[in-house]
């Protein structure tokens, strides 16, 4: 039991702690969307689509923003200015279910890696504003955005009323 205990402790000790970074997510401004972008826009496959986002990701930096999702979830338009993301976000975020729209910047420590940009919706809309839940996950230079519908306004949409079915 005590080499067990000591084996746990060796592989603690020796587990890489200087390649860990956390990816965090700060609410901005519009005004704060400077420079060129790849965008990816994600869902908005209908009117009112509560899986539509879009997500700008800095051309200048290595690091590779990119859903984990099949490729027909989403489209990516390469080196876009920052007056056409602009345009292309009002214009797809041009609903009048949506209450306003959230800005929130993508950093791994204090480098600016892109921004997500989600619509907020009238609450009677889904039952809830935010219906759309993201986790943002870094591997290497990559980071990967795990796309989940909230499981009520998912039950909503596509289960009508059968609570039976598990989610």
């Amino acid at each position: 039991m005590k080499l067990i205990k000591s084996l746990i402790y060796l592989v603690i000790l020796f587990i890489p702690l200087s390649g860990y970074s956390q990816i965090l997510l700060n609410e901005v401004e519009e005004t704060a969307i400077k420079g060129d972008f790849n965008l990816i826009i994600y869902g908005n496959a209908f009117t009112n689509d509560p899986e539509t986002f879009i997500i700008l990701d800095r051309t200048e930096e290595k690091t590779l923003i990119l859903p984990y999702s099949s490729s027909h979830k989403y489209r990516i338009y390469e080196k876009i200015s920052e007056g056409e993301v602009m345009q292309i976000i009002k214009d797809i975020f041009n609903n009048p279910s949506i209450s306003f729209i959230k800005y929130r910047e993508i950093k791994d420590s204090d480098l600016s890696l892109g921004f997500e940009i989600k619509p907020v919706y009238y609450p009677w809309i889904f039952g809830i504003s935010e219906p759309l839940e993201t986790t943002y996950k870094k591997e290497l230079d990559k980071i990967y955005i795990f796309i989940r519908l909230n499981p009520r306004v998912e039950k909503q949409l596509y289960n009508g009323n059968n609570v039976d079915r598990d989610l």
